[in-house]
């Protein structure tokens, strides 16, 4: 595993043991959480990655397909790259019942950012890429998980306590 690949790892491993003390509403503020806690440990260790989000890496017909998240090496090669979506638990009063559900399941939501990071590996752009679905109170949890993806249950002491589910799936090349 490379540095940059436990780098990521680590920042999933901590936001996982510390869930329940963030309060999340959308998808950024989860980018933003992780995105920090990464600059912190480059920070504190000297390591020479940097993270920036919303990261070009293909061309498209009307403007670059960027990653949520990237973890550039000295030199600028995109070394991780990272996808995510967040459905927060729609039993939580301090979200208006009418936006759920947030996240759409197929080719469009979760299915997109899969295909998305496997191409972001097949075609160059990055050396390996994540999709990380958090599905605070697992509405989407009884979906078979798209193919090279699996579910990953958190406990967590989120309050009021939601079973967190994640999707999970990790692209590398060969």
């Amino acid at each position: 595993m490379t540095g940059a690949e436990q780098l990521f790892e680590n920042a999933v491993a901590w936001l996982r043991r510390g869930y329940g003390s963030f309060r999340f509403f959308v998808e950024r503020d989860v980018v933003w959480t992780v995105q920090t806690y990464i600059i912190r440990v480059l920070d504190e260790q000297a390591l020479p990655y940097k993270v920036i989000n919303d990261y070009p890496l293909l061309s498209g017909k009307r403007r670059s397909i960027c990653t949520d998240l990237a973890i550039l090496s000295p030199n600028g090669t995109v070394e991780v790259a990272v996808e995510f979506k967040y459905e927060p638990a729609h039993v939580r009063s301090d979200i208006w019942p009418s936006k759920f559900p947030v996240v759409f399941w197929g080719r469009e939501g979760v299915g997109g950012d899969i295909e998305r990071i496997q191409r972001f590996v097949s075609e160059g752009a990055a050396r390996i890429a994540y999709s990380l679905f958090i599905d605070e109170g697992s509405y989407f949890r009884h979906r078979d998980p798209p193919p090279e993806s699996k579910w990953i249950d958190w406990n967590t002491s989120v309050v009021p306590p939601h079973h967190v589910s994640v999707l999970w799936c990790k692209a590398e090349s060969a």
